[in-house]
């Protein structure tokens, strides 16, 4: 009986809750951004020593702005991608959906700078009021400790313009 009241309180702050920020999310058609992307995940991959590391990883992450309620905010991502370093190059690649509050998504393909604490993106696919926007982003790498063995976790800084369609 108190495991089921439990959920039926989990339920009823969800419902008082969810209607303070749920609802159709206004962005003006064009402008700048900024947000964190704190993002947790776990890789899969092979090693030798310091010479090769190469990875295939799986990430979920929220979006949020400071102050909220900027482009973007509330928005939830997964993402898959790759990373190599092979001799002190490093390579990043990988694509995110990310889904805001009314259910319209937009597709992030970004690609890691040779340094590794960064990167660029764009947006090439949309849906909702996300079909055809066009975005030029940039992201600073900023991990946490992981929770995980081989996991990774971070909020991730990223900035840049976007218009909408």
């Amino acid at each position: 009986m108190k495991r089921a009241f439990g959920w039926v309180g989990v339920a009823v702050a969800a419902a008082v809750v969810v209607p303070a920020w749920a609802g159709k999310v206004n962005m003006p058609k064009e402008g700048a951004f900024e947000f964190d992307f704190c993002a947790t995940g776990v890789g899969e991959g092979f090693a030798s020593g310091d010479k090769v590391t190469v990875s295939h990883y799986r990430n979920v992450a929220n979006i949020r702005t400071e102050p909220a309620g900027k482009p973007f905010d509330r928005t939830g991502a997964t993402c898959l991608g790759t990373f190599a370093n092979l001799n002190g190059k490093m390579q990043d690649f990988g694509v995110c959906e990310a889904t805001d509050q009314d259910g319209d998504k937009w597709y992030l393909e970004y690609h890691g700078n040779p340094d590794g604490v960064g990167g660029t993106y764009t947006a090439p696919h949309g849906t909702g009021k996300y079909e055809g926007m066009s975005l030029k982003g940039q992201y600073e790498l900023e991990f946490w400790p992981a929770a995980l063995k081989d996991g990774f976790q971070g909020c991730f800084h990223n900035k840049g313009t976007y218009k909408l369609k």
